[in-house]
């Protein structure tokens, strides 16, 4: 990751560098089944949900340990394209 300081937009605290991911337990497969589990997102005045992360796709992220904002970029390529998402500058994930 680059190695400029980054700074919550919410609170101003410092952002650490962390991976996201959608992670299902045995358990949780039992009880609701083994159907994939997905993070999904959408615009605030938007109904449709558009699914952002999936279990087998994990990401680069930025937590503020103050508030606890999360930023989180998909950093695999085809994901990224599936999502209509522009490729990553080098610079931002090393």
């Amino acid at each position: 990751m680059n190695p400029v300081a980054h700074y919550c937009p919410l609170c101003g605290d410092l952002l650490v560098e962390v991976e996201a991911s959608v992670n299902r337990t045995l358990t949780n497969m039992i009880l609701t089944g083994f159907g994939s589990s997905e993070l999904q997102i959408r615009l605030k005045n938007d109904g449709d949900w558009m699914p952002y992360m999936r279990p087998e796709r994990s990401a680069e992220g930025l937590l503020c340990t103050k508030c606890g904002a999360l930023t989180v970029a998909p950093t695999i390529p085809s994901h990224r394209e599936e999502l209509g998402l522009d490729p990553l500058p080098e610079q931002i994930f090393d």
